[in-house]
């Protein structure tokens, strides 16, 4: 414990480059490529790009690209602040493979910025890129929390992590990058993030002072519902040739964790399935999406050139990906969102406890495999499933399930008349509201039993039919147990022995 707490403050009081990556280990390890970047931070001193500079250098390349390039915005921040997106269309009239790259999601992730505009940079004035364009659409939106960027600060304003609020919905940011997904319907997202090298827990298990010894790490969807054809095209083409590009220029890389304790124990979470963040609610609208984690948080300009090379090998490499199987992207996305599978409400990661990962040891600046517990969510298997309904009601006096499920991009009509018919309702067995405080509220968890009963629906009953595009969403939110739905989330209030206010209604022939 003295150890842990020690730690703590050294990450506390030095926060810095120091504790992070000390300049041997940078020096051996991460060591910066000769090559010229001209975008803002590199044209100063250390301080990180703004938003006013991040315009600026945006349109002059507008300017100087017409007809290819061009600048509009998806929405306001809370602080009434306008967030660019860039969109690179090349003259050829042939339909195009939408592609979308994010960055700066964490206001505390300033590389993430740096490599969209860099990147933006590349795919304008690089004739080796133009060929990208007979085939590709592609919008880049470099920072998406500005207001949290303008500080460094990771949050929103409201001091919500946007990365947490893909299910929910809670801040006008990922109102408006949801609003802009569901409108642009790109086949290809990939969110651009950065990580802490140097974790806490880390010295938990182990005598060396530890940092972690990757420059990439790839999180990409593991949830079941995603229907497995896309699963696989995202991880065996796109992350199997991004990995590959890595691999040409000696960058090391790795599925993305993090770790947690369970009864005391540090845990490697490696992979995710969570629909609230990114990559998972992007993979759910059946898009090929990818989250990818680069280092960078608390290291300032340490090792920044390498930084901002590695993201532009792997924006180039998804790009290339996309290119040359585009028939087969348009393919598999279309297909996902006519997939109309059983849903898997809950799942279980599996868990091992030899799972080795290299670390860099700052005692010794030497690599070295460390054996860890692991819980590993691509390789999850439900624990709970159920037959995709015809069809969700939902009580009409519960207009902000309606809302929000509109806002996620889920078409929800209404009844004109009133309807009485047979359905599947749910009524909550047990009930527990969770003791740590997640996003400003309690989450909470229930258990339910579900029977067959005739109820009568008044007009103005809301109905989601599952016959759509993102009958996938609709569902990770409305099924109760789901660990990300709107009764974890709060979104509406239950109760033990209370009836729900959804109902599922089966398919006759079923």
């Amino acid at each position: 414990m003295i150890k842990y707490l020690f730690a703590l403050l050294i990450l506390v009081q030095a926060g810095t480059v120091w504790a992070q990556q000390p300049a041997k280990v940078a020096k051996k390890y991460f060591a910066d490529p000769e090559i010229d970047i001209q975008t803002p931070w590199f044209q100063k001193g250390n301080k990180f790009t703004t938003y006013d500079e991040m315009m600026t250098y945006i349109n002059k390349l507008v300017a100087q690209h017409p007809g290819i390039a061009t600048l509009s915005y998806i929405g306001k921040t809370q602080k009434g602040v306008e967030i660019p997106a860039v969109r690179i269309v090349g003259k050829t009239r042939n339909t195009k493979l939408r592609v979308l790259f994010l960055g700066r999601v964490h206001g505390d992730e300033p590389g993430s910025t740096e490599a969209m505009l860099y990147t933006l940079d590349r795919l304008l004035n690089d004739p080796n890129m133009t060929y990208l364009l007979e085939r590709l659409e592609i919008t880049i939106i470099p920072m998406v929390n500005i207001d949290g960027g303008s500080h460094l600060e990771r949050v929103t304003a409201n001091t919500l992590d946007l990365n947490r609020d893909q299910s929910k919905l809670a801040t006008p940011e990922a109102v408006a990058l949801r609003g802009f997904y569901n409108r642009y319907a790109p086949q290809v997202v990939i969110d651009f993030h950065e990580f802490q090298p140097l974790r806490a827990d880390y010295t938990l298990i182990s005598s060396d002072n530890i940092t972690n010894s990757f420059d990439a790490m790839f999180l990409y969807s593991g949830n079941l519902n995603v229907p497995q054809e896309l699963r696989d095209l995202t991880s065996r083409k796109f992350v199997g040739n991004a990995r590959k590009a890595l691999d040409a220029k000696q960058l090391r890389h790795h599925d993305y964790f993090t770790t947690t304790k369970k009864f005391g124990e540090v845990v490697f979470n490696v992979g995710g399935i969570n629909p609230r963040s990114t990559a998972n609610a992007f993979s759910l609208g059946n898009s090929v999406a990818i989250l990818m984690e680069l280092r960078g948080v608390k290291i300032g300009k340490t090792s920044l050139k390498r930084r901002i090379v590695t993201a532009f090998t792997l924006a180039e490499s998804y790009l290339k990906t996309a290119y040359e199987n585009c028939d087969e992207v348009m393919r598999v996305t279309e297909q996902a969102a006519r997939n109309r599978q059983d849903i898997v409400v809950t799942s279980k990661a599996k868990s091992v406890d030899d799972y080795v990962l290299p670390f860099i040891s700052m005692n010794t600046n030497e690599m070295i495999d460390l054996t860890v517990n692991a819980s590993l969510s691509l390789e999850s298997t439900p624990t709970l499933t159920r037959k995709r309904p015809e069809t969700y009601y939902i009580s009409a006096s519960h207009t902000e399930i309606a809302r929000k499920l509109r806002e996620l991009g889920v078409t929800v009509e209404t009844l004109g008349q009133p309807e009485t018919i047979n359905v599947e309702a749910y009524t909550v067995d047990s009930y527990k509201a969770e003791y740590t405080l997640f996003e400003k509220f309690y989450p909470v968890k229930v258990k339910t039993t579900v029977d067959t009963k005739q109820v009568s629906f008044p007009a103005g009953t809301f109905v989601v039919p599952m016959n759509q595009r993102n009958g996938n969403v609709a569902a990770s939110v409305l099924e109760p147990e789901a660990a990300n739905g709107f009764i974890n989330y709060r979104v509406y209030e239950t109760e033990a022995g209370a009836e729900l206010p959804v109902y599922r209604k089966m398919n006759s022939d079923k």
